[in-house]
């Protein structure tokens, strides 16, 4: 069933497109900031990150290590998360609630060659949250790069980065977009 659902979102959050055409997953939504939301998401995204730099290595142990530690991470924030008003709710809960199930769903992945696209369906549900909470305490540029098989995708706190799917891509790309400037 999970895996299943995890399937339908990831049909629901990709868009066909070409090398002439980037695709946006998220909306930024400043009028939701809440400083306390940005020192958990800040915890959230450096752990995140970590998983991505365990990628550019490809240590698998490194990989599902990171994984684990953010999972436990985002346990800890949503058992001390009592916000009971609408806001909280609405936003902040169910988004980390989805990022936790990709995480999941990232955890029970066997398939070490499934394990990218997974982790870019954690990306794009960690930035959907981010752009809902409007995280704006460091700047998230997000970086895009299309080829003829892949869709890559990942984040960064820099404006240029490496593919850190890729070992044989070495180039620094620009960012495609910025989080907090759609």
């Amino acid at each position: 069933m999970i895996l299943f659902s995890v399937y339908m979102l990831f049909i629901s959050c990709t868009e066909q497109t070409n090398e002439d055409q980037e695709s946006v997953y998220w909306v930024y939504q400043p009028q939701n900031h809440q400083d306390s939301w940005d020192q958990q998401a800040f915890i959230l995204l450096s752990n995140y990150l970590n998983i991505q730099k365990s990628f550019s290595i490809s240590d698998t142990s490194a990989i599902k290590t990171a994984v684990q530690n953010l999972l436990s991470t985002t346990d800890t924030i949503m058992a001390h998360s009592n916000g009971v008003d609408s806001l909280s709710q609405s936003v902040w809960m169910p988004g980390l609630q989805n990022f936790r199930t990709e995480l999941e769903a990232f955890v029970l992945e066997q398939d070490t060659t499934q394990l990218k696209d997974q982790l870019k369906m954690c990306t794009v549900t960690l930035i959907h949250f981010l752009g809902d909470v409007g995280y704006k305490k460091t700047n998230i540029y997000v970086f895009q790069k299309m080829d003829e098989v892949n869709d890559w995708f990942w984040i960064g706190s820099d404006k240029t980065s490496k593919n850190p799917f890729d070992k044989k891509d070495r180039v620094e790309y620009n960012a495609s977009f910025n989080l907090q400037k759609p």
